[in-house]
């Protein structure tokens, strides 16, 4: 009986070692992934400090969050072309005549964000800190909720224009990185009513 028990014990000692030998990665596998990602990782934060058109506000916030939003923010996202007008420094935009002038596509820092951009009724937002220091005066959960469902959880409109059935599939992350960044960017105003672009990438 006691000769049983020690084989039992035996061979449920030797599976569990055999169980967990296996899901092992094999020796820097996991390692040379992980290392790649966290590498690509600081080359878009360091790629979105290096387009930041205008002076970044780091204080209190996480440096690392902040060059990923601006990253995504302005390598990705497009959301100069509709959320500040001008969108490209006067002599700067890059599209052929007569769209622009073959320029170099050097954002406009003069209202960064600031919104303006008429698309026949709907005027974009501005996205810059309000006095709080909150984008747009949202907290996070509420830019989350705008970004994910497509309504302004303070205004209580659709918005009719914003890509959100695209941008709501981005992971929690990259939402709070784009929410660091917009905090960090300096306040701006729109232009007046009337003055404003006639249309996103102007």
């Amino acid at each position: 009986m006691r000769r049983i028990l020690l084989t039992t014990a035996a061979a449920a000692g030797l599976l569990i070692v055999v169980a967990v030998i296996s899901n092992l990665p094999v020796q820097g596998q996991n390692n040379v992934n992980s290392n790649d990602l966290n590498l690509e990782y600081q080359r878009e934060q360091l790629i979105g400090f290096a387009v930041a058109p205008v002076r970044l506000n780091l204080q209190g916030k996480d440096p690392a969050m902040v060059g990923l939003g601006s990253y995504i923010v302005n390598a990705h996202g497009g959301c100069n072309d509709c959320h500040t007008c001008p969108s490209y420094k006067p002599g700067h935009n890059p599209f052929p005549p007569p769209f622009g002038v073959r320029g170099d596509g050097q954002f406009n820092d003069v209202g960064y964000l600031a919104g303006g951009v008429s698309f026949g009724s709907v005027i974009s937002a501005n996205l810059t800190p309000d006095f709080t220091g909150k984008p747009r005066g949202f907290t996070l959960d509420q830019f989350k909720f705008a970004l994910r469902t497509g309504h302004d959880p303070i205004d209580q409109h659709a918005l009719a224009v914003m890509p959100w059935p695209v941008f709501r599939f981005m992971t929690d992350r990259d939402l709070d990185a784009i929410y660091a960044y917009l905090s960090a960017i300096p306040s701006a105003t729109p232009p007046p009513p009337g003055m404003g672009c006639t249309s996103a990438g102007e």
